[in-house]
């Protein structure tokens, strides 16, 4: 009877969010240099962590360079990076998820420090690496990896200031109106002044272990280092393995636990890397009767996301829709009241319009993808209205998907990344 009424609750709350749920994500420097360099002991250990991988719907790692195959040889992740190779070729970063995500990417840093001292940071090409989390009930999550450069000496700090800012700007420019979540190595303190952590707070972003362990109380640049850790989960243990996260335009991130998990041990009780994990467990939702769906597409051109635009204008319904196509869709524009226009792509092609009558919305639309010049390009656009009209342009062809709007709602925009055509594109839709 209880979950009846659960159910029966959660049908009528319709103006709550479409998706309610729940994932955990860990992040864990794994020592994975070669044994003899690395400062834990990897070629025994690595195996190990393995199985304890499988606890956690997102893991992100560091210093996952020569034990990449002990690493996920028992992972039940469906979705996996591919390994980037060992050390002095690959940055050490991956991520095994068992939520799919697209647009993964990895980005070297522009500075780094120290080849054989100072922490020896510019043997890899380190950097972040960057994916979307799409959990399918209309969420979707940016999630980033990093690494910054390590050691404190002047010229490392200035390095990894660098670093952070670096990511920061990625981010601002990428994951604008997305949820983000940023979890890695930051080789950062709040209280070393040189260090760029309160940027992040600047930006938006709360941190997992000052929420959880120092009730949201954010320590200070320049104060002493808080390095007592006789407590893992102590608010005067600040470790540099931080998971820090951001709310977006349609997905709210609620925060339920932040540890440091106490199994990464051998039998003797010791741990099985020269760093501890760090783990977080998160409640999601969806704001204002939003719907987001995948994307169709490639992983090319710049990304872009009408969210934050539609959510200054109070998420209007559009009035009408241009497509320009040739072989393939150039351009989607979306028309609303009192001129706000919301365009994406570039200017070739042939134009033609859709004019939807009052009360007349957007409820399905189709999308082609399939390689033009080795890129994977939108080829093929066909939209549906509620009223039975539609309009198509380019070529249907390669791979296509059908979008359907959620009952109840319809689609007044899109995200995803364009140049001078349409790379790939998803949908926002909204409660009517």
């Amino acid at each position: 009877m209880k979950f009846f009424c659960v159910l029966l609750i959660a049908l009528l709350s319709s103006a709550q969010a479409v998706a309610d749920g729940q994932f955990n994500i860990l992040t864990y420097n794994v020592a994975g240099l070669p044994d003899a360099f690395s400062s834990g002991s990897p070629a025994t250990n690595t195996v190990k962590i393995s199985p304890l991988l499988n606890d956690y719907d997102i893991v992100v790692v560091q210093e996952d360079f020569s034990y990449h195959s002990d690493l996920v040889s028992q992972i039940v992740h469906a979705h996996t990076s591919a390994h980037s190779g060992d050390i002095a070729v690959g940055d050490g970063m991956n991520r095994f998820s068992k939520i799919g995500f697209s647009d993964f990417s990895r980005t070297k840093w522009n500075d780094c420090y120290g080849v054989f001292s100072d922490g020896s940071d510019c043997l890899t090409p380190k950097g972040f690496s960057f994916s979307r989390m799409n959990f399918g009930d209309g969420a979707v999550v940016d999630v980033y990896n990093l690494h910054a450069d390590a050691s404190t000496d002047d010229a490392s700090n200035a390095a990894r200031a660098s670093n952070l800012l670096q990511l920061l700007a990625a981010i601002e420019t990428r994951s604008s109106g997305h949820a983000v979540i940023v979890a890695g190595d930051t080789n950062s303190r709040y209280t070393r002044s040189p260090d760029r952590l309160h940027d992040y707070i600047a930006a938006g972003f709360s941190d997992t272990w000052v929420e959880v362990s120092r009730g949201g109380i954010i320590p200070q640049s320049g104060d002493p280092a808080l390095t007592d850790c006789t407590d893992k989960n102590s608010g005067n243990c600040e470790r540099v393995d931080k998971i820090l996260y951001r709310n977006g335009a349609a997905v709210q991130l609620s925060l339920a636990d932040a540890q440091v998990p106490s199994n990464f041990i051998d039998s003797a009780g010791e741990p099985l890397s020269d760093h501890d994990p760090v783990a977080a467990t998160f409640h999601y939702s969806l704001n204002s009767g939003l719907y987001l769906t995948g994307t169709a597409g490639g992983p090319h051109g710049d990304f872009f996301n009408d969210l934050p635009a539609l959510s200054m204008a109070d998420y209007p319904q559009p009035d009408a829709i241009t497509l320009r196509a040739g072989s393939r869709v150039d351009q989607m524009t979306f028309h609303f009241p009192g001129g706000l226009q919301l365009s994406h792509g570039g200017t070739g092609g042939s134009a033609q319009t859709l004019q939807l009558s009052p009360g007349e919305t957007i409820s399905r639309i189709t999308a082609c993808q399939a390689k033009h010049n080795g890129h994977t390009r939108i080829f093929y656009l066909q939209l549906q209205t509620s009223a039975g009209n539609s309009m198509a342009g380019g070529s249907q062809t390669g791979t296509c998907t059908t979008f359907d709007a959620p009952a109840g709602k319809a689609f007044i925009g899109a995200y995803g990344r364009s140049g001078s055509e349409l790379d790939s594109i998803g949908f926002i839709a909204k409660e009517l």
